[in-house]
């Protein structure tokens, strides 16, 4: 079990199906670092979150060339880290609204003009990377991370994720402050 005050990093990895539109997950196991039900209990602390959008070579996904020529293809990607198992349907995402939500991100990529030259990020709609001040505190097992990828990418989508943790001693406070927030 991790017993430093230094920080440490995280990262989990979900590649979506390109022919599909149905959301993917994968987990992040946290059984290291948070024990609760010890004499001695601790948690983690989640300092900040980074995430990379790319293909399996590391480079910008590519955009399916598909439509009319001089058209603008348009392909979406939405991604979220929780602390419970969603129970929504597999073309759903759990939203930001919602306590057990931790992270979310939403981008847009366009392929100009239909041509074959990989897209181009057009939009951020969301609020990816967070650098968080204090941290989040986490006291479960498990994180959940779940991505839905639009079918017009012409490759699956590899999302990858980074976050810069630290372990704590639990303390009363902490346990408060995780029970309001992901109550």
């Amino acid at each position: 079990m991790a017993k430093s005050s230094e920080t440490f990093f995280l990262r989990g990895q979900v590649v979506t199906d390109s022919a599909s539109q149905l959301r993917v997950e994968s987990t992040i196991d946290l059984g290291a670092f948070v024990n609760l039900g010890s004499s001695k209990p601790q948690i983690l602390r989640i300092h900040s979150i980074q995430q990379q959008i790319c293909d399996s070579d590391g480079l910008v996904p590519s955009v399916d060339a598909s439509g009319a020529v001089g058209e603008d293809r348009t392909a979406f990607l939405n991604s979220c880290i929780s602390t419970k198992a969603t129970e929504l349907g597999t073309g759903d995402l759990p939203q930001l609204n919602l306590d057990e939500v931790i992270y979310t991100a939403a981008v847009n990529f366009t392929n100009g003009r239909n041509s074959t030259d990989n897209g181009f990020q057009t939009s951020a709609a969301d609020i990816a990377p967070q650098h968080l001040k204090n941290g989040i505190l986490v006291g479960v097992d498990t994180l959940y991370l779940y991505v839905l990828g639009d079918n017009a990418f012409a490759e699956d989508v590899h999302v990858n994720f980074m976050l810069e943790c630290s372990v704590e001693p639990a303390t009363r406070e902490s346990a408060i402050a995780i029970a309001l927030s992901q109550a």
